[in-house]
């Protein structure tokens, strides 16, 4: 009766092991905290990792941001997840899709349509909406068509003056003191 007792509760806690595990390798990943990521598979021990193709899911997802695989990224990380972890895996993919097209926009001045496509893992149609949003030109002609992103103003740094520092400073230690 008690040793039945004591398996079933031995079961329960390791269910939840994996699902921690899984939850917090999850959350690195969203984090872009890829080093503690990495630290965290190599604890979890072997015997865990066999048994969960979530958890060697994850493992794949995390290799490819590792190797700024965008495409594999996406090809792996459209999977069927569970309920505890699949919003996060659901905001992960949608941040690195919004980072790449934020990134796309700085750094080029044009590029192709299927380029794009494969960056961003978005359809044509998905494309257009999200060019006219962005105010992006897109060329007319055949396939694949240019793109002309028009590039995100930059955000000017906030100056504060010397003497507002200094008077920030002095309060701040007067506050210690007192």
């Amino acid at each position: 009766m008690f040793s039945e007792k004591i398996r079933q509760l031995t079961a329960l806690l390791e269910k939840q092991e994996l699902e921690l595990y899984s939850e917090l390798f999850a959350a690195y990943l969203y984090q872009n905290d890829l080093c503690n990521a990495r630290f965290l598979w190599k604890r979890i021990p072997q015997s865990a990792k066999n048994g969960h193709a979530e958890l060697e899911q994850m493992y794949k997802v995390y290799q490819c941001l590792w190797n700024n695989d965008t495409a594999g990224f996406y090809k792996v990380i459209n999977h069927d997840w569970s309920k505890h972890v699949s919003e996060l895996m659901f905001e992960l993919k949608e941040k690195i899709q919004a980072e790449t097209v934020n990134l796309i926009g700085r750094a080029y001045s044009s590029i192709f349509e299927n380029v794009f496509a494969e960056m961003t893992n978005q359809t044509p149609d998905m494309i257009d909406e999200m060019c006219r949003t962005l105010n992006w030109e897109i060329m007319p002609g055949a396939q694949p068509r240019l793109i002309m992103p028009k590039h995100p103003a930059a955000e000017k740094p906030i100056v504060v003056s010397s003497e507002d520092q200094l008077q920030k400073l002095t309060d701040f230690v007067s506050f210690l003191e007192n």
